[in-house]
């Protein structure tokens, strides 16, 4: 909170002194002002003048140059307020816009402008009031001061609105002039005889008119047309600030990029909901999501849940926010289809038609990796941004399918332990625990058996929430076996009827329930924040058993629901105790896992924002060109071991830091000749977890590095055609660290050159550990035949699946060993040792090892095939 308040304060200071600075402004307020009331209290006659003021339903006379003085001031202020708000916001816009960028919450900025206008208003409207009881004394000094504030509040709302259309500050201030001009010269009955025509109440500053004007000599409060005043001052400032929200969101260097229609509803939606929903805007800001269209899925996935039950959305508001949006798109996947599958408005195969298209269409979308549906675009972004394992998606939806034909059967307990596990983890418990570990909270093996009956439980209550409108579909979720011990038929059940022992079979499943709720509150001994959740969770549905118990024949006449004060207040006092528990360490692991792999969305559904124009590499220090290699044999993907950097140092009696400092500028020259030549794919072996044992100074310095060399504003390289990659695991480095790299891949995700996979805090039988560990967890859980699976499975569980098998691995500084670098991708790779330490390698070493590899053939273990296309190159660094 402490942070929100810092980065409040700063938005407001950099607002203020942008005000402060445009001493334009300052002149025009202090000097034009008095000037225009002094003038037209000389200058213009005494005569009075008689119309129809509509703010006091009745002809008034009032002296020429006083009429002439209020509209005068009013119309100073629009002017000078207006433009003082255009000129802030849009000089600020690319500072604003950075601030975003480095992590300012968007309302902070939003709150700055508008405090910033409210002071400006403010003080310019008592600025006017006070010379204008230099000249009269107003009837109504409050209403006066009133009317001039709502004016200028008025027109800074359109300042700051056409801040975010126009560019000029000529034409800005032009807009700003000719509205204002007509808009109070009509209303003017010096200037207009027709003044008091009713036309004229739909004009921005017409309620302010007629209550400054009512103020000099009535003693009147003209409320009405105070609160027109106000809402027009209101609506405009609402429009500028949802204008001002979508500028900085989406940083975009044309009018014509935000005035494609899809762009303005995804924009307006995004902007809408950082207004009207912060807390909900920092969720998804905090999960680094910032598609608007993505968001409308996940949006729809959360109604979902909060429309299935107060315990359903109680479950997402006891995790971290980071995690929230995974739950929404997990949940509102499985209600989907299960809608699908029980809509009796249609027959079977009309059912079992619909679940096999959603099915069909969200395997595909999965394979691409983004989809034109929303909900399906959001559950796809959820998949791919967590890493989760979807092999178990095709017995979920396979159940689906059954449910949709009505041959879903549930005899025993062990059938209806398979029919709920299969629907409630088709992602495996570990992985969605996994998600929940940070350092110093850990699960052990017997929570995840609690979670497991945490989840009969609530599988268990789902099923008798749904008795009666289940068994209306002659479907019971309760395994038959208990239904004939309690005599219970499902055509009682569908009519509202107790028939049989119902009331013992009620008390029975509770009793279960209860048992299942008592093995989950033992759960999270290592892990305090999760075990509070729990225990939270335990008592939201003790509440719901005992309303159950009490009444057992509600069930029967709709939804039984525990009471609405009791719920919200055991809620409340559970997400309290979550927070705290939370806040005790220092960091959550709810955060996106740095292994994820987002695959660049469909044409015309980007949003990188706008860059400066990519440049070609640099050309060699000494002229060299790339030499002439045949494009049929050229590899795929080069790994490049980086070996050599302290022995360089040490012979040069430096300190090994200098080495790696020395690597740098040989890392930026192999990557221009990587471009040079075409190269689609090249990794670099830039710190393995072995390294860690090395000297902390040489360590920080390899981190300081990898950071400078991830900076999209700095580093040169990422200035070309090059998109970012990383394989490796974030435990242990600086979180500022995997931050930037997440941010650098996110940033240069649509680029089409030479894909970089930088190999940090990587190691190589880590990766197949982890990607072995994965598929041991779908096979327990019965997601996946152990008989069935595949080296494909095991690779699509690596670090980067998409990359090719490497073809060529180059190895400088001597040695001749893999160091566990991409064992599994350089299985059939060609290898290439360098005698050269690295910083003295360049671009001419790769193309000398290319060429090399060119003239090779390459039997992968059969007859020799020089014509096959390569796939990939590999260079590895120590």
């Amino acid at each position: 909170m402490k942070w929100w308040w810092r980065c409040l304060g700063t938005a407001l200071h950099h607002a203020a002194l942008e005000q402060a600075r445009n001493r334009l402004a300052l002149v025009l307020v202090v000097g034009f002002i008095p000037l225009w009331l002094t003038l037209a209290y000389r200058v213009l006659p005494t005569e009075p003048v008689r119309f129809f003021l509509r703010a006091a339903s009745r002809p008034v006379n009032l002296e020429a140059n006083t009429v002439t003085q209020v509209g005068g001031g009013l119309h100073a202020i629009a002017l000078i307020v207006g433009f003082m708000l255009f000129l802030a916001t849009s000089r600020s816009a690319e500072f604003d816009y950075r601030l975003v960028l480095a992590g300012y919450p968007r309302v902070c900025l939003l709150l700055a402008r508008t405090g910033v206008l409210l002071l400006a208003a403010a003080l310019s409207a008592g600025y006017a009031t006070a010379w204008m009881c230099v000249f009269h004394q107003p009837e109504r000094l409050d209403v006066m001061a009133g009317a001039l504030l709502v004016g200028a509040l008025t027109y800074g709302g359109v300042g700051i609105l056409l801040a975010a259309l126009l560019r000029s500050e000529l034409a800005g201030m032009f807009v700003v002039i000719m509205v204002s001009l007509v808009d109070l010269s009509l209303q003017s009955p010096i200037l207009n005889p027709a003044a008091d025509s009713p036309t004229l109440k739909w004009l921005p500053a017409y309620g302010a008119m007629q209550s400054a004007v009512s103020a000099i000599d009535l003693n009147l409060t003209p409320w009405c047309h105070l609160l027109l005043g106000l809402c027009w001052s209101a609506g405009l400032t609402a429009a500028g600030l949802v204008a001002f929200a979508v500028r900085t969101g989406h940083h975009t260097s044309t009018v014509k990029g935000l005035l494609r229609p899809r762009a303005v509803r995804q924009r307006l939606r995004w902007a809408a909901l950082h207004l009207l929903h912060p807390v909900r805007a920092r969720v998804y800001r905090q999960a680094g999501i910032r598609d608007a269209a993505v968001i409308t899925g996940y949006e729809i996935c959360r109604r979902l849940i909060r429309r299935s039950g107060p315990v359903d959305a109680a479950l997402t508001q006891l995790l971290p926010a980071r995690l929230r949006p995974l739950f929404w798109a997990i949940y509102g996947y499985g209600r989907t289809i299960d809608d699908l599958a029980d809509n009796q408005q249609h027959d079977r195969q009309e059912r079992l038609t619909r679940v096999s298209q959603f099915s069909e269409q969200l395997e595909s979308d999965l394979r691409q990796g983004h989809s034109s549906d929303p909900l399906r675009a959001a559950f796809v972004h959820a998949v791919w941004t967590w890493d989760l394992p979807s092999d178990g998606l095709g017995a979920t939806n396979a159940i689906y399918r059954l449910d949709a034909e009505g041959k879903n059967t549930i005899a025993t307990w062990d059938d209806w332990h398979a029919y709920w596990h299969t629907l409630s983890f088709p992602f495996g418990v570990t992985r969605l625990m996994t998600l929940l570990t940070a350092p110093g909270l850990t699960f052990t093996p017997s929570d995840a058996q609690a979670l497991r009956a945490w989840t009969n439980a609530f599988n268990l209550l789902d099923a008798l929430r749904d008795l009666r409108e289940d068994a209306a579909q002659n479907v019971a979720k309760l395994p038959a076996t208990v239904l004939d011990e309690y005599a219970v038929t499902t055509e009682d059940l569908a009519r509202g009827l107790p028939g049989g022992r119902y009331a013992a079979m009620i008390h029975a499943m509770t009793a279960q329930t209860r048992q299942w709720l008592k093995e989950t509150a033992a759960a999270g001994t290592q892990h305090p924040p999760m075990a509070t959740a729990l225990r939270t969770l335990v008592d939201l549905h003790m509440l719901e058993v005992n309303r159950i118990e009490q009444r057992p024949e509600s069930l029967l006449q709709g939804r039984s629901k525990p009471s609405v004060i009791r719920f919200q207040y055991t809620l409340l006092r559970g997400r309290l105790r979550v927070a705290r528990a939370w806040r005790r360490h220092a960091q959550t692991a709810a955060s996106p896992p740095a292994s994820s792999h987002l695959p660049p969305p469909a044409d015309g559904a980007r949003n990188t924002p706008g860059t400066q124009p990519l440049l070609p590499p640099l050309p060699h220090a000494s002229g060299a060109q790339p030499p002439q290699l045949p494009a049929h044999r050229l590899p795929q993907h080069v790994a490049v071991i980086m070996d050599g950097n302290g022995r360089w140092a040490t012979r040069r009696n430096q300190p090994r830091s200098a080495g790696h400092e020395a690597g740098q500028s040989a890392l930026r020259d192999v990557v221009y000749g990587a471009l040079e030549i075409g190269l689609p794919y090249l990794s670099l072996y830039a710190l393995s977890t072995e390294n860690w044992t090395r000297p902390a100074a040489e360590i920080d310095t390899i981190l300081r590095l990898i950071q400078e060399g991830t900076d999209t504003e700095t580093e040169e390289i990422l200035r070309r055609d090059v998109r970012l990659r990383w394989s490796g695991t974030p435990d242990g480095l600086p979180p500022d660290l995997v931050h930037s790299l997440l941010r650098t891949v996110h940033f240069t995700r649509n680029r089409t050159g030479l894909t970089l996979n930088l190999c940090i805090n990587y190691g190589g039988r880590s990766e197949i550990t982890q990607a072995a560990r994965e598929l041991a967890r779908q096979a327990a859980s019965g997601a996946i035949d152990p008989d069935t699976i595949t080296s494909r499975h095991l690779a699509s569980h690596l670090h980067q699946p998409a990359l090719p098998d490497v073809d060529l691995l180059i190895r400088t500084g001597g040695e001749q060993r893999f160091s566990n670098f991409l064992p599994w991708q350089s299985t059939y790779a060609e290898l290439v040792f360098l005698d050269t330490l690295w910083p003295d390698t360049d671009r001419t070493h790769l193309w000398d090892a290319i060429d090399s590899y060119t003239r090779r053939e390459r039997r992968f273990g059969a007859i020799p095939t020089p014509t096959t296309p390569t796939s990939q190159i590999l260079i590895v660094s120590e």
